[in-house]
């Protein structure tokens, strides 16, 4: 079966509203198995692309060229634009409506360039940047989108919006002209029965991070997993376990627990570089974890402790036999954040962070994230469901 395949078309004003954050879009793509084309008229744009996906086969860069309109076009489109006015006269006169606007109004606003046609046939969707009446593209952006929705439209490709901007600064013609919207929130979908736009045709992302790739509100801490180093696929649970100097035995039970559970995982133990007496954290690991560790079903890394940052918004589940602050901090962008110990008496007042008590709570709190995770929806999940239709 042929790998489904997109056209992404981006133009520089929008590159640059998401800080080049938009190609990502791609890169997510392309890593479920979905090739994209990257489409634009910008020499920036395109070796920008290029830079990001060097190391990506099934993502690709195609930089197009404005040409010139031809003089014998001009005078075709203003003869038809004279054939569908012609019987239209101004109100309450004999004068004809072309003969006031065939050519200092339309023939005036014809664009003296044009871009080529693209072939569309080896296309399943088009992914398309929804432009701003707020900042309204200059010319070249302007006809480079009118030109992929054209081709979209006559080769009956799905043409698929990204809402970047607030839902109210949207072109109301782009609202008859896509067949799909991806948002970033549910109010957003709301605002659309304004327009009477189908809301079985409008899509909200929930998984990870990926609103983050169109939003133009820059989040410094997402940024890092804009290039995570290990990619965490979507059926997969990732779970950070956090080490400890003298609860070892709650830092065991956890990993019992990890190890009865049958779904694909990755599983970081993190370090806190810590020595007692003469041994060294890096000995007790070895000794006292690693048979448990090795038994792990899936991928297991051990993890210095300065990689804890990226690690909480690369992790689903974050586990720790004592309280800490980053717990509170990770479950802010949606993670379980647990502390496991069955000697703790008193909660603390963090409602982000879940205590757990004992090994049946802790598996059965781990399953039921890991149901909540595939049931949210990722680009690619959106991509595949207006091919199926």
């Amino acid at each position: 079966m042929t790998a489904p395949k997109v056209l992404l078309p981006v133009g520089e004003t929008e590159l640059q509203a998401t800080s080049g954050r938009l190609l990502h879009i791609a890169k997510s793509l392309a890593l479920e198995g979905i090739s994209v084309d990257v489409i634009t008229y910008s020499e920036s744009v395109a070796e920008f692309s290029n830079g990001l996906f060097k190391e990506m086969k099934n993502v690709r860069t195609v930089r197009i060229e404005s040409e010139p309109t031809h003089y014998h076009h001009v005078t075709s489109l203003v003869n038809t634009f004279i054939k569908l006015t012609y019987d239209i006269y101004l109100p309450e006169t004999d004068l004809k409506f072309y003969k006031l606007t065939a050519f200092d109004d339309f023939r005036g606003h014809i664009a003296n360039f044009t871009y080529p046609e693209t072939d569309f046939s080896t296309y399943d969707a088009v992914i398309f940047p929804i432009p701003s009446n707020e900042i309204p593209p200059l010319p070249d952006a302007d006809i480079f989108y009118s030109t992929i929705c054209f081709y979209a439209k006559e080769n009956k490709v799905p043409l698929v919006g990204i809402q970047l901007y607030p839902v109210v600064q949207t072109p109301p013609i782009y609202y008859s002209a896509l067949d799909y919207i991806i948002l970033k929130h549910d109010w957003e979908k709301e605002m659309l029965k304004e327009f009477a736009f189908d809301l079985n045709k409008a899509f909200v992302v929930t998984y990870g991070h990926e609103g983050y790739f169109f939003s133009t509100i820059e989040d410094k801490y997402l940024d890092t997993l804009l290039n995570p180093g290990i990619h965490i696929p979507k059926q997969e649970l990732s779970i950070m376990l956090i080490n400890h100097p003298r609860l070892r035995f709650c830092v065991s039970e956890a990993l019992d627990v990890l190890n009865e559970l049958d779904m694909p995982k990755t599983v970081f133990f993190l370090k806190r570089k810590f020595v007692i007496r003469e041994l060294t954290e890096d000995d007790i690991i070895n000794d006292y974890f690693m048979p448990k560790i090795k038994k792990l079903k899936g991928r297991a890394f051990l993890m210095e402790p300065d990689s804890k940052g990226s690690l909480l918004l690369l992790s689903d589940v974050i586990i720790s036999p004592a309280y800490l602050t980053t717990l509170g901090f990770a479950a802010g962008y949606g993670k379980l954040a647990v502390v496991y110990n069955p000697l703790l008496d008193k909660k603390l007042a963090d409602r982000n962070a879940t205590f757990i008590e004992n090994k049946e709570q802790l598996k059965s709190a781990i399953l039921k994230f890991y149901e909540q995770k595939k049931a949210l929806i990722s680009i690619a999940d959106i991509i595949r469901t207006v091919i199926n239709e």
